[in-house]
């Protein structure tokens, strides 16, 4: 029930059924009634936040006609009723924090599985370019041995693994490696024992070498496995300790 001051208010001859809403003093003094009424009505039980969803104009009838003004009229005075809805507004905040988290949630995965998709795409490329350079070594060591590029890129392997050796602080101690990968114009023969005394010798002392100062073997071990395949007599034995 509204005070008779806040009723006067309500009941305005200004205030009619068609603009009642566009009052802002009279919406005030409903939403502060409705406010009242949301502690003590049954309609927001289990409510945990309990929020004005909608308010409607019903009127009043009093034991007789309703008039067709705003105002109804009974043997205390004016009076006018309203009837008021609420909602759970905790549930809403409720379910859309919940949204959001879930959200949240999915877009780290999905952001974890596209890291994870390209980390693979990147390993696979990587592994083809290996592929790729390691056939190409293969390929050039399996050329004519007559002709003279053989020679000349057997001498080019062992040349560029000793530049690499050469940035390593122990390549000094490295005696036999340095003499077995320096370069030098021998016979094809020699070229191939070469190679796989520098492939041994090098192996031997990188093998307790950290893999980030570990020198690159793949071209020559690459050329070493087809100088074997080709079951030279003169590798027989070095071939045997790869």
């Amino acid at each position: 029930m509204f005070s008779r001051l806040d009723l006067a208010s309500i009941t305005a001859p200004e205030v009619k059924r068609e603009n009642w809403r566009q009052h802002p003093k009279v919406m005030a003094l409903i939403t502060r009634y409705a406010q009242d009424v949301a502690e003590l009505s049954t309609l927001t039980n289990g409510m945990r936040a309990p929020e004005i969803d909608e308010i409607k104009l019903v009127g009043a009838v009093l034991g007789h006609d309703q008039t067709p003004n705003l105002n109804q009229e009974s043997e205390d005075g004016r009076v006018q009723f309203f009837q008021v809805s609420f909602r759970d507004v905790k549930s809403k905040k409720t379910s859309t924090k919940k949204w959001k988290k879930l959200l949240k949630w999915i877009l780290i995965a999905m952001g974890v599985l596209i890291g994870i998709i390209l980390i693979i795409l990147l390993s696979n490329r990587l592994s083809l370019l290996t592929i790729k350079n390691t056939q190409q070594y293969a390929s050039v060591c399996s050329s004519n041995r007559q002709q003279a590029a053989y020679a000349e890129e057997l001498r080019k392997i062992r040349k560029s693994l000793g530049d690499e050796l050469n940035q390593l602080p122990e390549w000094l101690t490295f005696k036999q490696a340095r003499v077995n990968c320096s370069g030098g114009r021998i016979s094809v023969n020699q070229q191939e024992l070469r190679l796989l005394r520098c492939l041994l010798t090098v192996r031997n002392r990188t093998n307790n070498m950290s893999s980030t100062a570990h020198p690159k073997l793949n071209q020559i071990e690459a050329c070493a496995g087809t100088l074997c395949k080709r079951n030279l007599p003169h590798l027989a034995s070095l071939c045997k300790r790869l």
